[in-house]
Order: C-alpha cells, then structure tokens, then sequence
C-alpha cells in the first residue's frame, strides 16, 4: 500500500505522512517511448494559409464580464482630493460670496488658513486626508529627478503644506454636520468613494490618517513659514489644468515600480535555479517558479494598461511616448518654440501645442526615415504654416529638428550609430533617470527598436516570413550568457529573433485574429493581447504598455541571461510532455467502455490539442521558451487548458466526484486513512473547497448519498427520491425492478446533465487571475505604516493583489501538476472496474436504456451512479457496525488499492511537471 511522503507542507489530516508523487526518472519528463494517439489537426501551416479546423470554443468563453478593479488610478484620485480641498477653502473664506470659482488664485489659500485658525473653524478630517494625499503625490513628483514642474506648482506644494499644518491645528468638525447636503465629488461622475482600500483594510486597523506615523520629511512637526503671496496671481483651475508635467513623472515613476517588480521576481527565478542544480532537483521543478513570474509580469502589464487609459483620459492630448518624453524632458526646447513663434508667427503657440509639436519631432527621430508614416519632411512646415511662421523662424524650427534628430541618435543609437555618437559629447540613455526602465534599461531604446520594427512590419506581405539582416543591429548570431544591459547587448536578439516570431504567432499564427479569441487570454496573458495589438497596426506609435510588454520578456533575458538556454530546453521538453500524456491517455484507453465515443468528450479534448500549436517548433526556442513567454504558455494551458477545460474532462462521466466521495466517506468510516492512497489526497485537497461539487460543505455521516446527489444534478427533488429510493432497499434486491425504474426516471429526468464544475470555487488563483476577483484579499505582509504611507498609491494596491494572488498559486500548483485531462481517462477506469466488481453491469445489461432519452451518449454511466450511491454510499452512510461492511473492505483491498498502487508508480502517465519546495523570495512583494 502506498504511504508516507510529503503532502505540501506539514501533515495531512490524521498527522500521517503522505508520499511524494512526482516523477523519480533524471528529468522528471514522461517518457516517449509510447504509442501516439489521435491528435487535434494543426489550425495553420505556418506559411500564413489555414489547413485545418479551429475548435470551437464557445463552451469555454466567460459567461460575464471580468470585474473591474474596485479602485481608480492614483492621476484621478489625487486631482479630484487637491479639487475637494480647493473647494472647501473657497466655501470657508470669508470672502466666498464675493469671489467666482474661476477667479480663486493660489494665494487665496494661504489667507483662508489663516482667517481659519484664527476664528477656530472647526476642520472637516475628511478634507486633511484629502489634502494629506494631494501633499504626498505632488511630493513624490517634487524629490523626483524631474522636479515638481514649474515656480507655480513648487509654490501650489509649499502652500498645501503650510494649510495642512495650520488646518491639522484645528478641531474636527462632526461628519454629518459637515456633510450634510454636500454632493461629493468625483471626477468620474460615479460617486465619491472615500476609501479605495477597502477591500484591504483589517479589522481592527487604526485610522489611516493618524499622525504618529506621517513621514516628517513631508510633514514636518516644526512651524511652517507662511509662503511670500506670490506677485503673479495664479489662478487654481489654470494650475491644475497644467499638471500634465506632473502627471507625466507619476506615470512613468509608476512604469519603474511595475518594473522593479519584475525585475526581482526573474532575480528570484534565477537564484532558483542555482537551487535546483545544487539540490539535484529535475529540471522540471522549475516551471512553477517560472508561472508564477508570468503571473506578476502579466498582472505588472495589465496595471499598465489601466494606468495608460487613464492618463490619456486626463491628457488626451499626450496620446504618444513621444509626446509624455517631450512633456518631460524639453521645456527649454519649449520656450524656445514659443519664443520663435511671438517673433516670428502671426500668433503664439501655447506651452501644449508646443509641447505636442516637439513630441512629433521625436516621433520623426525614433522611426526609420525610410518608414513612409515618417512626417520629418513636412512636420516643420505644417507647424509653420499654422502659425504664420516665416522664413527665418522656419529655420530657427528646421535647426531644432535637426538638433533633436541628433540627440535622439545619442540618447537612443543603434548599433550603426555608435560609433558617430561617440565622437560627440551626448551622453546616451539618460532621459529617464530611474532605476528599472532608464540606464541600462532604458524602455525608450526598446520604443525606438519596436517603431523600426514596425515600418518593416508593414511593409511585409501577411503569410510571409520577416527576414533581417543578420548582424545590423548588434552582433550575430547573439550568444548568452554575455548580456549585462538590455540596450545594445539585447538588439539583435529582439530584432532578429524574438520580435519576427512573435508578430508572426500574432498575425499569422494561432493568436492572429484569422484564427480564433483563445477565451480569457485578455486576463491570463495579457501580453499576449498587446503583441497582437501592435502585430495588427505595427506602423502607428507604439503604445507604452506594449512597450512595457515587451521590455519584460528582454528583463526576463537579461536577469537569467546565464541560464536561458537551459530554461528554454525544460521548458520544451515539459509542455510537449503535458501532450504526449494526453496522447499516451487516449492510445491506452481507446475504444473501452465507449469513452472515447463521447461527442463532448472528443470536442474538449480537441480544444485542449489545439493549444499545443503554441509551441509549435516553427518559433524560434528564444521567442517561444524566453522565460516570460514560457511562463505565459505555461499558465495558459493551466489555467484555461488543464483547469477550465481539464475539469470538464477529468469529471466528463463524474469520474471524479464518484471517486472523490468515495474516497472521503470509506476516511469518515476510518476503512481508510488519509495518507493511505496519496493521489486521491492531493485531488481531496484539490477540490474540497468546491461546494457545488460536495453539495454543500464536507459531507459528515449521514449525509453521503444526499450531498453527492446534489453534487451530480443540484436537484434536491431527484436527490429526496433517491434518498428515499437507499433507505427502501438492500443487497438482496440486486434484480429488484424498482432499481431499473428507477435508473429509467433518472435518464428521463432533465436534471440528468452533471452540474459542472466552477474552477473559480476551487482555486483562488484562478478566481484573482480570471476573474480579476480581489474583493476578499488580505494585506499580510505590510506593516501599518507602510500602509498608511502606501494609501492611495497604485504600487501598494498592486503589491497587495500580487501577494495574495502568489500565495494562492504557490498553494494550489501541486494540483496544477496533475495533468486533468489524461487522469480523467484512468478514474473512468477505476468507475468501470468498480461497476464491475459489484456485478452493477449485470444489472442492465440488454435494457434500452438508451430510449429513455436519445441525447444521452452513455446511460449505463448514470445506472452506476444510482448503484454506487444506493450499495456503497448509502451504507456507509447508513451502518453503523463496521462488521457489515464486509463487501466493501473487500473492494478496496481487492481493488481499490492495488488500482491506485499501480497507477502511482506510473506517475509519468498524469503528472507534467514537479512541484519542489517554495522558494522563500517567493512569499510576497513590497510596494
């Protein structure tokens, strides 16, 4: 009998040590040395023409929407929380029935704090927190590289600062006194919602707003000296309406975080690695490290994506990379326009349409002027036109194109301008000073390649194959194990291998739209979607969320660039094992008991197959078993693959709920311990949270054979007759008509469909990830003054949903292992052998019970559902003397355990991939 081993971490449920399943062989890969089965036909040729026949996939799509994040983005909450204090100034001056909205100017603030305190109005803590989070934002901005914008919005920060702690000296005012007829405000018109966290937060937690933890660096505890009234009164609503600067640093400063984390979650991945080596591990253990990098990175890019949307909500006009950078990086460039504009235009341009025209010049120096979207000839031309320009000013402007030009090749050069750009004195990839996308890791030198790409994209013919040039852009072939920074030593491979592959999967292979919407890929694979957005129109300005997508597949090269070759061969190996077991399933189970003639069954197993043209070895090994594309494949065919359409499979003749609650009722009626049969302990641990599939919670004695009923149809009528039907008949009825009557009603009942199983009930990983379902997380890694401090900010709602979305794959990735679809095959099996240990076959063997309803394929399948639950659970529900259960010990020494021994020790046959020990840098993300 099987026993002993490990189940996860600690003991199972009687403190009995459970054995370790996983393959024992070198690798940890099945073996191919088996007979090969029927398989899906290929969807394309990969020479751009479909030869074969696309699933259908309609059974798999999300039946409702993904919820949406239950927070916006941190550019609408700080601006409408800095508007709500404006406002609740303007409403306590002394002169508020005297002065328009439009004409409150920055100084006014300092003279209404003042006239505040000194009449002791009592303050509105709502309206502290609210100018405590504007204060903080606008601060992150000001200790930035970039600084805090202009002499106006430094002076806005220093005057917010002085009325927080003047108001911060004041009494609080009564909320519903305060509040009372007051429409709050939002900038989206939904409502205010005052806590974004909500979700978050733990019982119990103090205020977040208490002072004790405020960062004195920001809010100092001496006096604040009362800002000088600035001579040039600056209206609010102008100041806000020009925080686009601002805006601009927050976004990218955002881009770094995201980043970062992705930067250590490969780091963990590759000290990992040299873990498993030292351990003597198979190389298949690392696949669940390289999941769970794909999950942070593909929720890394999503978070992107919302933070892209909304930032073009609020400044619609800075649509492109090129014109945030301009917006960042070239405000003398700016002043100079408009200064050339008043002496030389028939009119002045403003700081944005200057700002706009500046990040179009850019555009023109990051694309290849043989790129025919490439507006450098006539940019400087149409500017003056509009603004009546003249000679002399036109070549002041065509000089500062041709200077951009330059700088351009110096911040971001190819490798054919290097050597150019080393004679002069530009020093290269410093526009953006931060860690994680500047330097070394500049994402604008990645924008500058993917514009190139782009131009060569569409100008080749769909069907056709990309051919570069070996060696243009930086040495050929490349070679790992020798790339310190992802610009230059990351060119070529992304140009000449990555990239032409990619693209090709997105337009002409099986993610390109002539093919089919893989369901939920938008949620597991985001990246996914921003390849195929940029293989559709490769010619329009990269956005900076596939930019960002595509800077993480080269971080993932760069951080375990020594290791990558080894990656990408396990990788190969373990996800064609996951198809060879399906194939090794069908050949040994093909053609008995008729499983195999199931409509259902073959069109789920065809939609499983198809996915194998993922790693269709057509793709370049880099493009396709990078570390971060790797683990997007990995998790797609889990999550979609093995565990939505997996769990059709594994219960496609209820195969599983009849072997699970069986299972569970002989451990309540201590026939068996848990421990005694492993495989069966890791599936119970897998799917006891499933209420749909148990009927209800864990069913105690007593309970058995209503619970499994309602598991099997959820019809408290059907399962009230059988009930009924338990308690009315015994072992010697075996050939009792009320048994076939029975069987009859049940075929013709409707509820004889099995209720499906929900993966969402089971895996909380699958319910975060494809549901985008985080209204239950949990902060347990953050202290409270890292949450106070992290309130509001977009990094620590990331972080905490990371966290909690980690922690819940690292718990279930043992049964994520299991290979759903070919285990299916072996505990239909199991069922076919108990029917017939039992004689049950016996019993309708020449009935026509397929008459009873033509749309059921496989009858006899319910017949041994009513057996089982009549002649096993109903009486271990029912006896209470152990001695009467004579039979049934006799299965399960006769058959129930010699079957699982036998299968355990071909665990090659159901399990694709080791599961090793945690790695402890896996347990959580900071902020």
């Amino acid at each position: 009998m099987p026993r002993g081993g490990k189940k996860k971490k600690g003991r199972n449920r009687n403190n009995t040590k459970r054995r370790d399943l996983r393959p024992t062989n070198n690798d940890g890969q099945p073996t191919k040395n088996s007979v090969k089965g029927s398989t899906a036909k290929a969807p394309f040729n990969h020479n751009g023409a479909t030869d074969g026949i696309t699933p259908n996939f309609d059974a798999f799509q999300q039946s409702g929407k993904a919820l949406p994040n239950s927070y916006r983005t941190v550019y609408s909450r700080y601006k409408a929380a800095t508007k709500r204090v404006f406002e609740y100034m303007q409403a306590n001056s002394p002169e508020k029935n005297h002065i328009p909205r439009e004409q409150i100017f920055v100084s006014s603030l300092v003279t209404t704090a003042d006239w505040m305190v000194e009449s002791r109005i009592p303050v509105d803590p709502d309206i502290l927190k609210d100018l405590k989070f504007a204060i903080r934002v606008r601060s992150k901005v000001a200790r930035s590289v970039y600084g805090g914008g202009d002499s106006g919005h430094k002076y806005l920060l220093d005057v917010l600062i002085y009325c927080w702690k003047n108001l911060d000296s004041l009494p609080r005012a009564e909320k519903d006194i305060i509040r009372e007829g007051k429409e709050e405000l939002d900038t989206n018109g939904e409502g205010r919602s005052r806590n974004r966290f909500e979700a978050l937060k733990v019982t119990g937690e103090e205020d977040e707003g208490e002072d004790d933890d405020m960062d004195k660096e920001i809010f100092p505890s001496d006096d604040v000296p009362r800002p000088t009234l600035d001579a040039e009164a600056v209206p609010l609503q102008d100041l806000l309406d020009s925080d686009e600067r601002n805006d601009a640093i927050m976004f990218l400063l955002a881009l770094d975080d995201l980043m970062r984390c992705v930067v250590e979650k490969y780091r963990a991945v590759s000290r990992y690695v040299d873990y498993i080596v030292q351990e003597g591990m198979c190389g298949s253990v690392i696949v669940p490290s390289l999941m769970g990098a794909a999950i942070a990175t593909n929720m890394a890019i999503h978070q992107v994506r919302r933070l892209e949307i909304e930032f073009e909500l609020h400044n619609p006009h800075i649509s492109t990379p090129y014109r945030l950078l301009s917006t960042i990086i070239l405000p003398e460039r700016v002043k100079q326009v408009i200064q050339i504009t008043r002496e030389h235009g028939q009119k002045v341009c403003s700081v944005r349409d200057a700002n706009l025209f500046l990040g179009d010049c850019l555009e023109c120096s990051f694309r290849s002027p043989a790129d025919p979207e490439n507006r450098g000839s006539v940019i400087v031309s149409d500017f003056c036109s509009r603004f009546g320009v003249d000679g002399k000013g036109s070549e002041d402007i065509d000089k500062i194109l041709f200077e951009l030009q330059w700088l351009v090749k110096g911040e971001v050069p190819l490798r054919s301008e290097l050597a150019i750009m080393e004679k002069t004195n530009i020093t290269s990839h410093g526009w953006i000073a931060m860690s994680y996308i500047g330097g070394d890791r500049a994402i604008h030198h990645t924008i500058r390649l993917m514009q190139w790409f782009g131009s060569f994209a569409k100008e080749t013919e769909k069907g056709k194959h990309f051919n570069v040039v070996p060696g243009f852009f930086g040495s050929s072939p490349w070679q790992p194990g020798r790339s310190h920074k992802i610009h230059t030593d990351l060119d070529e491979l992304l140009m000449a291998e990555i990239l032409p592959k990619l693209i090709y999967l997105c337009r002409d292979g099986v993610l390109s739209d002539k093919c089919t919407d893989l369901p939920r890929q938008n949620a597991i694979a985001p990246l996914w979607s921003c390849l195929r957005r940029f293989a559709r129109s490769p010619e329009k300005p990269v956005r900076w969320s596939t930019a960002f997508a595509v800077h993480a597949i080269l971080t993932s090269i760069l951080e375990t660039d020594k290791i990558t070759a080894q990656v990408a061969v396990v990788c190969e190996k373990t996800f064609n094992s996951y198809f060879e077991q399906l194939d090794m399933a069908c050949e040994y189970k093909k053609g008995v008991d008729g499983v195999f003639d199931s409509t259902h069954f073959q069109s789920h197993l065809r939609v499983v197959q198809y996915l194998k043209e993922l790693g269709h070895p057509f793709y370049e090994p880099r493009a396709r078993w990078n570390p971060l594309c790797a683990g997007t494949n990995f998790l797609y065919l889990t999550y979609f693959g093995n565990i939505t359409v997996g769990t059709a499979l594994i219960d496609d003749r209820s195969q599983l709920k009849i072997v699970l609650h069986l299972y569970h009722a002989l451990i309540v009626n201590d026939i068996l311990k848990s421990g005694d049969i492993p495989l069966l302990d890791w599936l119970l641990d897998g799917f006891e949270n499933s209420r749909t599939f148990w009927g209800g919670p864990l069913p105690r004695k007593g309970k058995f054979v209503e619970q499994f009923w309602l598991g099997m149809r959820g019809s408290f009528r059907v399962a009230e007759k059988v009930m009924a039907d338990v308690s009315r008949l015994d072992d010697t009825q075996l050939s009792n008509k009320n048994h076939l009557e029975m069987i009859e009603m049940l075929c013709r009942n409707e509820a004889s469909v099995t209720t499906r199983l929900d993966p969402a009930e089971f895996s909380t990983s699958f319910r975060r990830i494809c549901n985008r379902d985080y209204h239950d997380v949990v902060d347990k890694y953050h202290s409270k003054k890292m949450k106070q401090e992290g309130s509001g900010q977009d990094g620590y709602a990331f972080a905490v949903q990371l966290n909690d979305t980690s922690q819940a794959f690292v718990k279930e990735h043992g049964l994520f292992a299991f290979n759903l679809p070919a285990l299916g095959v072996h505990l239909d099996e199991f069922v076919c052998g108990m029917s017939r240990f039992f004689k049950w076959d016996q019993l309708f063997k020449g009935t026509s019970l397929h008459d009873q309803n033509p749309r059921l394929q496989h009858p006899e399948r319910i017949a041994e559902e009513y057996m089982f639950a009549h002649y096993v659970l109903g009486k271990l529900d029912q006896v209470m003397d152990p001695s009467e259960l004579g039979r049934i010990k006799d299965f399960v020494t006769l058959f129930m355990y010699p079957f699982f021994e036998k299968l355990e020790n071909d665990t090659n046959r159901f399990i694709w991939f080791r599961v090793g020990s945690t790695h402890p840098e896996w347990d959580s993300t900071e902020e």
